[in-house]
């Protein structure tokens, strides 16, 4: 007996006796090394962490860039644990909480999304670049009692420097008033449609801010912040506090109609900040939790749906925003297919809308960037499936900041792959490609939203 509780005095975490006790609001509940997790059925414990080890570098040059914020988000937006800043040659560890099946420190694997910024660089995401799912099943480790490690191309993050004459500028910073159990918090400055999402202690930044006035927003799904007026002139603005306010929420209510082959499993509707919206791209930011279906739910929306706890604000509702085979009817002579845009004030809609959208199958992309960021020559050859209701094609390429490169305009309906042939493409950048089926002159289809990402190969 005497043994067995020496034991647990000196090696509780490691023995029979099972891992320590922790506090999960308090990581000085555990040793400097171990992180504090969920335990299914149990009390949380003391583990090895699960870790994304990476590189944040320049696009231009490949080298480190040190001081960029690097977060872990959920595939619902929300924050996976508290950002980090990356080491003078770029490199990061960044824990992702997870929770414990056994007292082994077993596992159950997540998807998660990278964000970063840095000073003087372009954030991550944004434009025509999305943050793809990281799955830490992948993570392992070297031996017992270290940390289950993730390390891969995808954890590495390329930003694009600002233009010379936007770098050095000031940032924003502060914290956001957040309750137990809520999830997340999307800060906006407006206008320009700035972003940053609080980490989970509150804290957020904003890098590369010009000078002048602007209003500081907050989003949160079934909360309303009251709005900061923010103004900018040569020096960082530090210490501001966001704080919740008194402002009841909103719901709003449509349908979906699936139409022409779209994917009968069914697809989800989004609400996007208005200032974020890229219109060439028809994506934004979307707060977390704005999502019918709610949760980490795959899109299932087939008729009538509902988005509540909506905070006060501007928003486009956008259809079958995600990769589930189906996109909106992009085709303007028929009902239900147009873009739509509600304001939120003091809780109740303006106007008082019940947005209705046909979706259709998509496009099928075939190469490059139908899974991920792909890599490619300096001109690339695009390749689509032919979509039944075609009789043509327009193909357009952005940049990673949504601009258009070049558009290819293609008349014949089995005709569906086609060179490059616009502006040179700049090796380490990103690039996107779209592909809009046409039918007598009308859109009638395209690919989606978040498929055709492409780099040129160094």
């Amino acid at each position: 007996m005497l043994k067995r509780l020496a034991c647990c005095g000196l090696l509780a975490v490691l023995s029979a006796c099972g891992p320590k006790e922790c506090k999960l609001d308090d990581a000085a509940s555990c040793p400097a090394d171990q992180a504090c997790e969920q335990v299914q059925g149990k009390k949380p414990a003391c583990f090895a962490p699960v870790t994304l080890e990476g590189r944040v570098f320049d696009l231009s040059n490949s080298a480190g860039i040190e001081g960029a914020l690097v977060l872990a988000a959920d595939e619902n937006g929300a924050p996976a644990g508290p950002a980090v800043t990356s080491a003078k040659d770029g490199t990061y560890s960044l824990r992702v909480p997870s929770t414990r099946t056994d007292d082994k420190g077993t596992f159950t694997s997540r998807k998660v999304l990278l964000r970063s910024q840095a000073k003087n660089f372009v954030p991550f995401p944004s434009g025509a670049r999305v943050s793809l799912p990281i799955d830490t099943s992948a993570a392992t480790r070297t031996e017992d009692g270290k940390p289950f490690v993730l390390k891969s191309p995808q954890t590495d993050v390329g930003l694009t420097p600002v233009p010379a004459g936007e770098q050095n500028r000031p940032t924003v910073s502060g914290t956001v008033e957040m309750s137990a159990g809520q999830k997340a918090v999307l800060l906006v400055l407006e206008s320009g449609g700035r972003t940053a999402l609080a980490s989970s202690d509150g804290k957020f930044t904003f890098f590369n801010v010009p000078s002048g006035g602007f209003k500081l927003s907050a989003y949160s799904s079934g909360a309303n912040y009251t709005v900061l007026d923010v103004n900018v002139a040569t020096s960082d603005v530090t210490g501001l506090e966001v704080k919740k306010s008194a402002t009841a929420t909103a719901s709003l209510s449509g349908s979906v109609q699936l139409v022409a082959g779209a994917n009968n499993a069914g697809t989800s509707v989004v609400l996007v900040v208005e200032s974020t919206f890229i219109e060439t791209l028809g994506r934004g930011e979307v707060p977390p939790g704005l999502r019918a279906p709610e949760g980490g739910v795959a899109p299932n929306i087939s008729g009538a749906w509902t988005i509540s706890g909506i905070p006060d604000g501007k928003y486009v509702v956008l259809a079958a925003f995600e990769n589930d085979g189906n996109v909106r009817d992009p085709d303007p002579g028929i009902s239900g297919t147009q873009i739509q845009h509600i304001t939120v004030v003091g809780g109740a809609l303006s106007p008082a809308v019940s947005p209705a959208f046909k979706v259709t199958a998509a496009v099928d992309l075939v190469s490059p960037g139908r899974e991920g960021v792909e890599l490619t020559s300096a001109t690339p050859t695009f390749t689509w499936g032919v979509h039944s209701n075609a009789d043509g094609y327009v193909l357009k390429v952005f940049d990673a900041l949504g601009v258009e490169l070049w558009q290819a305009q293609l008349g014949d309906k089995a005709l569906v792959t086609t060179t490059y042939a616009g502006p040179a493409l700049t090796a380490g950048q990103f690039y996107q490609w779209r592909v809009t089926a046409m039918r007598r002159g009308a859109p009638t289809s395209q690919t989606e939203e978040l498929r055709g990402l492409f780099s040129v190969r160094p």
